[in-house]
């Protein structure tokens, strides 16, 4: 059978989508016209991939066409030797700053273009997402190794996307993929040879650009399996590290291959943190479109996921948290404002700065330990009219343990406070809600004396942060370094709300206050406070602190010698100098 000519003249004004080929001439590199007549969303730019023949490929390959033996409800395009990169830029108004790369299937054969890559980018726009489509090389030029000049394409266009991410708006470390069935594959194999040199001889400056992607979704991927033994490829399972970026994965019940869990499993054993939904229908190939089966949810879910990882959050909040991280990690004598770069942010939107700039910190290398309080009493909450404490996150880098009878010494080159508080050590996981206080108290498995030593500059009077404390929420609460006593068994502690806590500085009373002075008590602050957490979407895992917020006020970090006392909780003695 002849192939089908591409478009009809007539339609030609409408349908052509103009190809970028700059460095390129028509003898070395005619552009090819992609046609799918059901198609009506279109990229603002298409950008040819290689200046030049593509690695490995000889002149006189193609034309494209669309394959009109091979019926479905979608068109497919084959014989691609023109590689392109669709952009699709979202509205101003909704950009969230993320882009994710889309990487259509169709057995490496062919190419799904239409419901697997064109709808995807305008589903992805309406989100906010700004899409760039790969228009791969099909068929396989190398029997042996069947992917490989679609990796060598994906390479390309992941260096081109980082290299032009300012221009088009993109965050630099928000670049994901998506890969669909064969497309799938290509968007593994991508995310696991990462650290390893490209596929192809370095071309320009674009290939100087990490090909990572930051996150990976994979639907009803195939073909990085052994399907004879129902295991990983050798080659990706080998490649499969903590540097292996988290995965969102879709397939059907009825899909007849096994791959998803399969590489499911891998990622959990390399403790890739990744989510898997298998739908009890779908079959293969479903895309974006309607559907009356719970499968067609897997966007909705998507979403979910993403926004859990802060890819969906605003790009002044994005900016902010970068600003902080770059301020507090160079040493700066004060801190971007929240409450300036957005006056009209309200609590979540403060806790989305936090989890960002958090999260900065964690992928600099350093982890949780655990989770501090503030304005945990009514005083501290009138103070700033809040109508409940907050917390922020304890970072392991700084986590100071205390021997019993030995000061610590801490060298204080910024100004800090200091703040004793009942640091509560939990003994199980938790990732759903508490209902009653008491719950909270039973969760905890030690005890431990802790004085907390911020970094901030939120005005301080009277023991009281005043000010805005949305800036205070937004900056983490200031949270840096904290002294841990020896732990104690809570029956040995007794009731906590009597618990006694007194701060000395050079032998002189500072402050004074019991646990009762948290606002209805220890028991529902500490509630309160795991409710929070979990709701910003946090597991509080064994072994975490969490601290009641200051008891007795937040004092000024003069240099001298002092003691915090915790009656049957223990002391921490701590110089700061």
């Amino acid at each position: 059978m002849n192939p089908t000519p591409c478009l009809p003249r007539a339609a030609l004004a409408t349908l052509i989508f103009s190809i970028a080929a700059a460095g390129l001439s028509a003898a070395t590199a005619p552009s090819p016209v992609v046609i799918l007549p059901s198609v009506t969303y279109k990229p603002s730019e298409v950008i040819t991939l290689w200046p030049g023949l593509p690695p490995g490929d000889k002149p006189g390959m193609g034309p494209e066409y669309i394959l009109p033996e091979r019926p479905r409800p979608f068109d497919q395009i084959t014989d691609i030797s023109v590689p392109t990169l669709s952009v699709f830029l979202p509205p101003a108004a909704i950009n969230t700053g993320t882009a994710i790369l889309v990487i259509p299937g169709g057995g490496l054969e062919r190419l799904a273009l239409e419901h697997e890559g064109f709808e995807i980018a305008e589903w992805l726009n309406s989100k906010g997402i700004a899409a760039f489509m790969l228009k791969y090389r099909v068929p396989p030029r190398d029997p042996a190794a069947r992917w490989k000049v679609g990796l060598q394409d994906a390479q390309r266009a992941m260096g081109i996307i980082h290299s032009r991410a300012a221009e088009w708006h993109v965050d630099d470390d928000a670049i994901g993929t998506i890969g669909f069935s064969a497309g799938g594959e290509i968007n593994v194999l991508l995310s696991v040879h990462h650290s390893e040199p490209r596929q192809y001889p370095l071309v320009d400056a674009a290939d100087k650009f990490s090909t990572r992607p930051d996150f990976n979704i994979v639907m009803y991927g195939g073909g990085y399996t052994n399907n004879a033994t129902n295991s990983l490829r050798e080659d990706v399972a080998s490649r499969i590290n903590a540097t292996t970026p988290p995965m969102f994965i879709v397939h059907a019940f009825d899909d007849a291959s096994l791959s998803s869990i399969i590489l499911m499993n891998a990622l959990k054993r390399a403790n890739i943190a990744s989510e898997l939904h298998i739908f009890g229908a779908g079959g293969h190939g479903f895309g974006i479109r309607g559907t009356g089966l719970p499968v067609g949810h897997w966007s909705e879910l998507c979403l979910n996921w993403l926004e859990w990882q802060g890819y969906l959050d605003v790009v002044p909040v994005r900016k902010l948290a970068r600003d902080l991280f770059k301020a507090r990690t160079g040493g700066a004598a004060s801190l971007p404002s929240f409450s300036a770069a957005l006056p009209k942010a309200d609590l979540n939107q403060a806790f989305a700065v936090q989890r960002r700039f958090v999260g900065l910190t964690l992928r600099a290398g350093d982890e949780v330990a655990g989770y501090t309080g503030a304005f945990t009493t009514a005083a501290a909450q009138k103070a700033v009219k809040l109508s409940q404490p907050v917390h922020g996150v304890l970072l392991k880098s700084g986590r100071i343990d205390a021997k019993p009878g030995t000061a610590v010494v801490v060298a204080v080159k910024q100004p800090v406070r200091v703040e004793a508080q009942i640091g509560y050590v939990m003994g199980f996981d938790i990732g759903t809600k508490l209902v009653v206080p008491r719950q909270a108290l039973t969760t905890v498995e030690m005890m431990v004396p802790v004085v907390e030593l911020p970094g901030t500059g939120a005005p301080l009077k009277n023991g009281l942060i005043t000010g805005n404390p949305l800036d205070a929420v937004a900056e983490n609460l200031g949270a840096n370094r904290f002294i841990v006593g020896p732990a104690v068994a809570p029956k040995l502690v007794g009731n906590t709300d009597a618990l006694a806590v007194t701060l000395n500085r050079n032998g002189q009373k500072i402050s004074a206050a019991t646990g009762a002075d948290a606002k209805d008590g220890q028991g529902r602050m500490l509630m309160t406070l795991i409710n929070q957490i979990i709701d910003q979407g946090r597991v509080i895992h064994r072994g975490d602190i969490i601290l009641s917020g200051p008891l007795g006020g937040v004092q000024s970090g003069e240099k001298g010698n002092y003691t915090a006392e915790f009656g049957a909780l223990g002391s921490v003695a701590f110089t700061l100098e």
